[in-house]
């Protein structure tokens, strides 16, 4: 690392102890530690870290909500759809102070398969790309595509946020429950409808064998065994093209938008390849169309180690050149194992480490919940 930059890194960890985000021993491992790689400087020293809080459902008292949220030093409100079409939730948060995204799921939509049963994604196995409460449209039905766009842009002007959050942008997995080690064989993969495997053979040029005809699981196997570079970057490009178009017309619409993406939290290389070969997401691609990329650090919730959010963090940072804002958990989901609070707090100090631009946490009001993790974020801001 140059000097300049180590100069840079550790004007930021400082700036994050005097905000109160990072703790004083967490600044004395960082000091000492000597990472194998550059990461990307991308936030600046100067800059206040984001502290964001991701919440769903309409609070009664939003002025009490507020000054929670001050004494708790949360500046940044992640806000479904629903809280947001209310149509009074951003406007209050707006003049409280406080900065508004909407989260806009895109290919997780059950109210739409609803309605359209024939617009289910298909895994390799032939079935629904259904898992527990998962459920994911067909990614490259063009009136999905572009119905789903025109939504999020509606949304964008009448309730005029401060930025999107692209959620589930990416294609079928229940990730949540995929732990450290297992295995994701092409046949948990999706989509394979008919109208993926036409529209793939005509932008690609590739034929698939007429044997193939009328057997899902034949044909997944086929494609990851005979053309697995071509099947890869046609799905990745499904989501990317997505983001794009969106991108440019929310920017015509709000100049001054901020857009960003959720990201699946996983290693270039975990799951042989899994952000690209399973869930669609080219960081790069996607990072350089955007103003920030959140991975879903849940450490807790995926079996890992509370240091692994760090990893996580810097991994990407290493190779975007926009903020990276990890989201972590507040409680425990899909384990019956209490996240404690010295979990919460080692997992907080590592997703503020630089090059981290600050944290989202996951979500209000389950932090209501957990008074013991408050005080955490109360002795940090005192």
């Amino acid at each position: 690392m140059g000097e300049a930059a180590r100069e840079r890194r550790s004007a930021w960890a400082f700036a994050l102890v005097a905000a109160g985000l990072l703790s004083a021993g967490a600044l004395a491992g960082l000091a000492c530690s000597k990472p194998t790689s550059e990461p990307a400087e991308v936030a600046s020293p100067e800059a206040r870290p984001l502290v964001g809080v991701k919440i769903y459902e309409p609070v009664a008292d939003t002025d009490a909500l507020f000054r929670d949220w001050r004494r708790l030093r949360i500046d940044t409100a992640f806000v479904s759809t629903a809280l947001a079409e209310s149509g009074s939730f951003i406007p209050a948060a707006r003049g409280a102070g406080f900065k508004t995204l909407i989260i806009t799921p895109v290919f997780f939509n059950p109210e739409y398969l609803a309605d359209h049963p024939d617009a289910w994604a298909i895994t390799g196995r032939g079935e629904r790309a259904k898992d527990d409460w998962v459920e994911f449209v067909c990614p490259s039905r063009e009136d999905y595509r572009q119905e789903r766009a025109a939504y999020v842009l509606d949304l964008l002007k009448a309730h005029q946020p401060d930025g999107l959050s692209l959620d589930f942008i990416r294609h079928f997995i229940f990730w949540e429950m995929v732990r450290p080690g297992d295995s994701i064989g092409p046949l948990d993969t999706a989509c394979y409808c008919p109208h993926c495997l036409a529209r793939f053979q005509e932008e690609t040029g590739v034929v698939l064998p007429e044997e193939m005809a009328g057997s899902t699981r034949r044909t997944a196997e086929w494609l990851w065994a005979k053309q697995p570079e071509a099947w890869a970057r046609w799905r990745v490009d499904l989501i990317t093209s997505w983001v794009a178009g969106v991108v440019r017309a929310a920017r015509r619409i709000a100049p001054e938008v901020i857009v960003g993406v959720h990201l699946v939290p996983w290693a270039r290389d975990e799951y042989d390849g899994g952000p690209v070969r399973v869930v669609g997401q080219d960081v790069e691609a996607l990072a350089s169309l955007v103003d920030y990329v959140s991975p879903m650090a849940y450490a807790h919730m995926l079996h890992r180690e509370p240091g692994w959010v760090r990893q996580v963090v810097r991994g990407l940072a290493a190779r975007v050149e926009v903020p990276v804002y990890p989201s972590i958990e507040v409680k425990e989901s899909y384990r019956s194992e209490e996240l404690t609070g010295a979990f919460f707090e080692t997992a907080l100090d590592a997703a503020l480490q630089p090059p981290s631009a600050g944290v989202v946490f996951w979500s209000w009001p389950p932090l209501t919940e957990q008074t013991p993790k408050q005080e955490i974020l109360e002795r940090r801001g005192s």
